[in-house]
């Protein structure tokens, strides 16, 4: 009787379970960055913080994605991933994103970082996970990132990128573009 409503599928068609990120549908600020992306993506990508796999299916919709490694530390969510990322160029991670390290470093990495812990906010975590994206990059690789506008990314960016660009957000959200991570 205590037991957790399995996942199911919304009207999207995707896959959540309750007491997930977002479990509703796609949030704002990830539908906003998917929007942004690319036409073409670099082959290997990283989704750190994949959640239920949303940024993940938008991407591989773009072309030039051979790879891309969904990293998760919710199990529940990455359960739901593997059911709406249903691609055998996926891979599937539960793992910390700040910690986690690729097999070999990839093109590109999308997130859209979580900044609570617990109920209390704590922007440390989106810088944690902005510099485990730099450590995981090729010496070209990119930054794709969308964030609260009050979440304060520009500096931590700045020391771990080479160019960093601000794309266009809305009023909520702003969005990034990184390159060239610093050695």
């Amino acid at each position: 009787a205590w037991a957790a409503p399995p996942p199911a599928r919304g009207a999207d068609g995707m896959v959540r379970a309750p007491g997930v990120f977002s479990e509703d549908g796609p949030d704002p600020g990830s539908a906003l960055l998917a929007a942004a992306l690319p036409e073409v993506l670099p082959a290997r990508l990283a989704d750190l913080g994949a959640g239920w796999g949303y940024l993940s299916a938008a991407a591989l919709t773009r072309r030039g994605v051979e790879h891309i490694d969904l990293v998760e530390a919710e199990a529940v969510s990455l359960d739901c991933a593997r059911v709406n990322v249903a691609d055998p160029r996926a891979a599937f991670h539960w793992a910390d994103a700040t910690r986690w390290a690729p097999e070999a470093p990839v093109g590109g990495v999308i997130c859209n970082p979580p900044f609570h812990i617990g109920r209390a906010a704590d922007p440390s975590l989106g810088r944690a996970f902005v510099a485990a994206a730099g450590r995981m990059l090729t010496r070209e690789g990119q930054l794709w990132l969308v964030a609260n506008r009050s979440l304060p990314y520009e500096a931590t960016l700045a020391e771990t990128f080479r160019t960093v660009r601000e794309l266009e957000g809305d009023r909520t959200y702003k969005l990034f573009h990184a390159t060239r991570p610093r050695a």
